[in-house]
């Protein structure tokens, strides 16, 4: 669907990197297997219909943290909005971003400017549950697995995945998968060039919805330790959300440019 990467993020520097697949280690019969709770970042319970809460974002680094709060919705998997409540970057404070079937909006109001990625054609929810399913297929050797049993997240149960690369499965930077989405995250100071190795990951699964509800990553750079935590405080599902939550229509005195 129209690239999320529109989203930005607390920070100067953008570090990007893809979540890949895994190789799960032994399960027992009362314990799900890590492969399936791992494929469920990827495609959520068919009983899932929509979702919003508020999501909370921090990296720290020393005796440094930023933490950003996001009000989000979504009906997996081409529709969700999102916009920032809370930011030690006041310029991002109550920025907007709307993407459905056709487009996908970005609008930051401290400068009154939109962006706009419109779809050649529109995205089709199956064909994008499909594809998803078979990127999780994809990736599966790429990761080992330690299901960790379950723990409380936003009042609900959550299932808990350690991930760790095999080899030289991440090259670059972190990547996250809590919202249903690859969150990328600024690291002030980190440059993209930096040696970046993450030494710890972690994602906290909802046990009944099959949704990512938070995860952690420490990462090391250049003897430096990061980390990065994305959770939902709160969160309600199959509220019934109506179509109008996820279009968007910029004020009329805003400067819109198209994102290509």
């Amino acid at each position: 669907m129209a690239p999320r990467r529109l989203v930005l993020a607390v920070g100067l520097v953008v570090l990007v990197a893809l979540l890949g697949g895994c190789v799960a280690l032994p399960t027992t019969d009362d314990t799900p297997d890590p492969a399936d709770v791992f494929e469920d970042t990827f495609v959520h319970s068919d009983d899932l219909e929509d979702i919003h809460g508020e999501r909370t974002t921090t990296v720290t680094h020393g005796d440094e943290s930023r933490t950003e709060v996001v009000a989000v919705a979504e009906r997996p998997y081409v529709e969700y909005r999102s916009e920032i409540l809370e930011s030690p970057a006041e310029d991002r404070v109550g920025a907007v971003y709307v993407s459905n079937a056709t487009a996908a909006w970005q609008y930051l109001p401290e400068s009154n400017t939109a962006t706009v990625y419109e779809a050649a054609e529109p995205y089709d929810n199956d064909v994008v549950e499909a594809a998803r399913a078979d990127e999780a297929d994809r990736q599966r050797d790429r990761y080992d697995l330690e299901y960790r049993g379950t723990e409380t997240v936003a009042d609900r149960e959550a299932h808990v995945l350690a991930v760790e690369a095999t080899n030289e499965s991440v090259a670059d930077g972190i990547s996250l998968l809590v919202g249903d989405t690859e969150f990328v995250y600024a690291l002030e100071t980190v440059e993209p060039s930096d040696d970046l190795a993450v030494t710890e990951q972690t994602i906290w699964i909802d046990t009944e919805y099959a949704y990512p509800l938070k995860e952690t990553v420490v990462a090391e750079v250049d003897g430096e330790t990061y980390e990065y935590s994305e959770r939902f405080e709160d969160i309600t599902f199959n509220d019934g959300l109506d179509d109008q939550t996820f279009a968007f229509e910029p004020p009329e005195n805003a400067s819109v440019e198209e994102f290509t």
